[in-house]
């Protein structure tokens, strides 16, 4: 064999047990690599089933005020957003129509008067002279019927005197509640018409929560019924109402039905606002960890299932519900097995752990 033979020869061996030492050693330091966690036992728990609906905020106690009279609005200044009290002057109609007729009516009063007295007059004469024998009692009849029609003409003249008057009680719309000018319909200047409205007022001093839920569900939900309300307005507050009514008439073709959830009073929360109502239907029985052992890997869902040989293996699992602390696991996991209660990304499939020896 050549020199530079033998040389490159015990080059080639010095690399390969270079190598290898290198290799050992690595491999040794994966293998003695140890990290302490602590697990979780998965058990089987009732967990709640809560039906979670969307809804709105609406007041209990929105009125549409419209006039009784026909005339030009003379004043109506409100605008919408404009907080209102009871009683406040809110629609002014110009009364000159409505006070010519309470004029015409007690003019009408005034002649039945007058007719009143004379008939009367007439009954006593024909009196006084058929008990002398000078009239007939048939005139004295006639006297006596006249008299009677005079009476319920007045009647009717001071009915409609009141009648009159009534309506020029109308002629001023005042605030009936406490609440905000949400529609203005009429300006000033605009002709008022009998019936139409006006104006919408809604009452801030009940609101409710309005959902319409599925029928399949409606035979869970009684009155005064606990239910959690999240307003997004709120950035998800949980606020604790109570189901105040069941309309038990659903829509034909959503086949769903209206609930009314009375909500606490607070100055935030504001017909119109968008939140979810969750009910709780019952509880079921299911397999369940901690929120905290579940990982996400590649936009699913699992965990790392420690085995007997201390091993910690990623499984993909099907996740159902959360509840508290809880996750329920639909899929993949069985009752009593061991799972990584707290994981992060330095975790990695395979790998060896020691037990801290506290279990959840």
């Amino acid at each position: 064999m050549s020199k530079f033979s033998r040389t490159l020869v015990h080059g080639l061996s010095t690399l390969f047990f270079i190598g290898w030492s290198v290799d050992g050693g690595a491999g040794e330091a994966m293998v003695g690599h140890r990290t302490t966690f602590p697990v979780a036992v998965s058990r089987s728990a009732d967990i709640p089933i809560r039906y979670s609906v969307p809804g709105s905020v609406v007041s209990d106690d929105r009125i549409e005020l419209s006039s009784r009279v026909v005339g030009f609005i003379r004043n109506l200044d409100v605008r919408e957003g404009q907080k209102v009290t009871k009683g406040d002057l809110l629609v002014q109609i110009d009364p000159t129509d409505v006070n010519e007729a309470i004029r015409i009516a007690q003019a009408d009063v005034a002649t039945a008067r007058t007719d009143l007295a004379d008939a009367e007059h007439d009954v006593g004469k024909y009196d006084t002279l058929a008990g002398q024998g000078w009239a007939s009692t048939e005139v004295l009849r006639k006297a006596r019927v006249r008299r009677d029609a005079a009476r319920s003409a007045l009647s009717k003249a001071e009915a409609a005197v009141a009648a009159a008057q009534a309506q020029k009680a109308y002629t001023t719309i005042l605030s009936p509640v406490d609440g905000v000018v949400v529609v203005r319909q009429r300006h000033s200047g605009d002709m008022a018409v009998a019936g139409q409205p006006l104006l919408t007022i809604e009452s801030r001093e009940v609101l409710l929560f309005r959902i319409f839920v599925a029928e399949s569900n409606l035979g869970r939900i009684v009155p005064a019924m606990t239910v959690t309300v999240r307003i997004d307005a709120l950035d998800g507050r949980e606020l604790v109402g109570t189901v105040k009514r069941i309309v038990p008439s659903g829509d034909p073709v959503t086949r769903r039905y209206q609930v009314d959830i009375d909500l606490p009073v607070e100055e935030a929360i504001l017909p119109g606002m968008f939140g979810r109502a969750e009910i709780v239907l019952g509880t079921a029985r299911s397999i369940s960890i901690p929120r905290s052992a579940r990982v996400e890997r590649g936009g699913l869902g699992g965990t790392f299932v420690v085995g007997d040989d201390r091993i910690a293996r990623f499984r993909w699992l099907r996740f159902g519900r959360e509840w508290q602390d809880l996750v329920e696991v639909e899929a993949g996991l069985s009752e009593g097995e061991k799972v990584l209660a707290r994981a992060d990304d330095t975790v990695r499939d395979g790998i060896v752990v020691d037990i801290d020896g506290r279990t959840r």
